[in-house]
């Protein structure tokens, strides 16, 4: 867990035919361990995680990560771990009907939560 005793990993899944451009990434507490490059592609069918992490389990951490898909639109996803609170998370999009993108967080009873957001394509009708 990168040696964070308390983290959340936000792991994104492209399993959508676009790839996804990382816009911007900010932090509301607690740190990266690696810091996501503005610029960066996820591919289509890719993947691609980042942990946000506190040096002990009572400081808060959170953030937003933005994602550009090289269609247009944002998909940004946000979440929030107070200290000595439950963690959560979301995400909104501005993308048009081209995908379907969900959320939801993972080992939520632990000190390690994973927020999985995956991004599909969505059915088109015809």
């Amino acid at each position: 867990m990168d040696d964070f005793p308390r983290s959340l990993t936000i792991l994104i899944i492209n399993a959508s035919g676009a790839d996804m451009i990382v816009n911007y990434a900010v932090l509301t507490g607690g740190s990266w361990a690696t810091a996501p490059v503005p610029g960066t592609l996820i591919p289509s069918t890719g993947q691609q995680s980042y942990v946000n992490g506190v040096p002990d389990t009572f400081s808060a951490l959170g953030g937003q990560l933005m994602l550009t898909p090289t269609s247009g639109g944002t998909i940004n996803s946000s979440w929030s771990w107070p200290a000595g609170g439950p963690v959560s998370g979301s995400v909104n999009t501005t993308v048009a009907d081209d995908f379907i993108v969900t959320s939801q967080l993972v080992n939520t009873p632990t000190n390690h939560v994973t927020m999985q957001v995956m991004i599909t394509n969505a059915a088109k009708a015809g």
